[in-house]
């Protein structure tokens, strides 16, 4: 029975289903948790930005550890039941500073195994899109999920249900098979050092680029919600916009074998830059409610996502294959550093100028950033999505 189910689709579904499940109920509902425990906005505030400072500093390191080990399940398990464990720890604790260094260490543990699991879905024998829409099912029923759990059930109920999610993944990831990285040509007979990330100019100005946008989507995500109900729009409405905007996620996902390794990283770039520019643009300027709706519902997500897999495409033709967790752990820490720098920058443009202000200051910062990518030379060496 275990040969039918190693290596198998089911294997893969339990492993995406289950730890983006497990991203989902821990991350989404964590502020009212907090609340919950009597915090304040401040000690809220400060204990939820420890998982940019720790995956930051962490990311890289798991991956490339991740990419050094024999075996990379070993890793990852070891990430999963982290997780779970200092989850259930995180439930049976009050104080400030525990509370930061817990969800820093979560958070990064959940960080780097998003790295390999992007990994995980790029080298399997299945495409990327079967695989990988699991993942988005996994997070809206995690949402969804962690919300009933933390208003009907005690607070560490959803910490049980982080466990249970953590477990599925880890019986996914039992079944896994991975097939050892192809060399490239810029690979050695010797493993190659994380130095070599960084002597590569395109892949340094893929992250000068990977920057502006990260950082841009991450303010998006927090203020979207806010700028639908100044426009008029119900709590309730404002829920249904952005959980149909996720769903159309997944057509991208299933689809993407058609476009993502045919067209070049450099034109995919461009293309999540000038999507992103729309968007804020419609986000600044425009004062119809039915608009910006419009907008949420079939940009949003659809830029994100492209970026998501545009960074595995880019991490795959830029960095030795050996190093691609580690690639792909980078390129995830300068995600956390854009976030907690344009997060600050925006929420003082937003307190002093209008959240109006704000979109439209990032849609410059995309242009910035549409105009880096013209420097960009990437071949497409690898098929990654077929």
């Amino acid at each position: 029975m275990f040969k039918k189910y190693k290596n198998s689709y089911l294997s893969y579904i339990f492993l995406y289903a289950g730890f983006y499940l497990a991203f989902a109920a821990y991350s989404a509902v964590l502020s009212v948790y907090l609340t919950g425990i009597g915090k304040n906005d401040r000690e809220m505030s400060l204990i939820l930005s420890s998982a940019g400072l720790f995956s930051l500093g962490l990311v890289p390191v798991l991956g490339y550890i991740a990419d050094r080990a024999k075996n990379q399940k070993l890793v990852a398990a070891g990430l999963l039941i982290s997780a779970a464990a200092l989850g259930w720890v995180f439930s049976t604790v009050n104080g400030l500073g525990i509370l930061f260094a817990l969800n820093g260490f979560i958070m990064a543990a959940m960080n780097g195994l998003s790295s390999i699991c992007e990994r995980l879905a790029g080298d399997s024998r299945f495409r990327y899109g079967v695989l990988r829409v699991w993942g988005t099912l996994g997070f809206a029923a995690g949402v969804q999920g962690a919300g009933l759990t933390i208003e009907l059930l005690p607070g560490y109920a959803l910490f049980l249900l982080v466990a249970a999610a953590c477990g599925l993944s880890l019986l996914g990831l039992l079944g896994v098979e991975l097939r050892p990285a192809v060399k490239g040509p810029e690979d050695s007979a010797e493993k190659p050092k994380f130095s070599a990330l960084l002597e590569n100019p395109q892949f340094f100005l893929f992250l000068l680029a990977a920057f502006i946008f990260s950082g841009c989507s991450g303010v998006n995500m927090n203020y979207s919600p806010v700028l639908l109900s100044g426009l008029g729009l119900p709590t309730g409405m404002v829920g249904t916009v952005l959980s149909i905007g996720t769903m159309v996620e997944i057509p991208l996902f299933l689809f993407s074998n058609k476009f993502m390794d045919r067209l070049s990283g450099k034109v995919l770039t461009a293309l999540v830059f000038v999507l992103a520019i729309v968007q804020f643009s419609v986000y600044g300027l425009s004062k119809s409610a039915w608009l910006v709706m419009a907008v949420v519902v079939l940009l949003k997500a659809v830029t994100s996502t492209l970026y998501m897999m545009l960074t595995l495409k880019m991490v795959r033709c830029l960095v030795p294959a050996r190093l691609t967790t580690t690639g792909l752990a980078v390129v995830g820490a300068v995600n956390s550093l854009a976030g907690m720098v344009m997060q600050n920058v925006c929420g003082w443009l937003a307190g002093e100028w209008g959240i109006g202000s704000m979109y439209l200051f990032m849609a410059g910062c995309c242009v910035v950033g549409l105009i880096i990518t013209m420097f960009l030379r990437v071949r497409n060496t690898e098929t990654v999505f077929s």
